[in-house]
């Protein structure tokens, strides 16, 4: 009985596997919240099997951003962190945002347009927030010791807001910026708000 049961759970977990693996691989073609038509097209498992190892379509959605946020995370580790110059800063600053909201890209449309109506997701978004905030501080904590603490976190809310998803989500889709002159602006901005003195000054 025991052997039986195992094998169940065993293959619950295989097929719940599954079905994530088949939604991420469908945002990935640009499919940013796949049907469960498409689902089952994908993953071979008819759409009752697909109910049967979730609780809703916001408990699927769930799986797949927490799913493409484990992989995302090790990209939100900026290299040397808090070391450098701070144009060396501001540069691998911008390089990994631009990594992390490509890779997220997808799944954080989904996540940010169901947040209002499912708690739990919007909790995902606001821990992955203070991880982005955690780590501007960090980053430039040299210029933030400058500050008073209230022009400090007006500091960090600013760097936040302008290396955003929803700036990265607008300026692709909106104002279609590849990802150089995304980088471009991103970075003159924030040398800007930071005080990087200009070239030949």
């Amino acid at each position: 009985m025991t052997d039986r049961i195992d094998g169940r759970s065993a293959r619950r977990s295989r097929n719940r596997d599954v079905v994530i693996e088949s939604a991420l691989a469908l945002v990935a073609q640009g499919d940013d919240d796949p049907s469960v038509e498409r689902l089952t097209a994908h993953s071979g498992l008819s759409a009752r099997s697909i109910f049967r190892y979730f609780e809703g379509l916001d408990d699927l959605r769930r799986a797949v951003i927490a799913r493409n946020f484990e992989r995302v995370s090790p990209l939100l580790e900026i290299p040397q962190i808090g070391k450098g110059s701070l144009a060396e800063r501001i540069t691998r600053f911008v390089d990994a945002r631009v990594k992390v909201n490509e890779t997220m890209a997808g799944t954080a449309r989904t996540a940010y347009l169901r947040a209002p109506y499912v708690p739990v997701i919007a909790e995902d978004i606001a821990r992955y927030r203070k991880l982005l905030d955690a780590t501007v501080r960090q980053h430039f904590a040299p210029e933030l010791k400058k500050k008073s603490k209230a022009e400090a976190d007006d500091l960090v809310s600013v760097i936040d807001v302008i290396a955003s998803f929803d700036s990265w989500d607008i300026m692709t889709r909106q104002h279609r910026r590849n990802r150089n002159q995304i980088k471009r602006s991103w970075t003159a901005a924030l040398e800007s708000i930071l005080g990087l003195p200009k070239k030949g000054r």
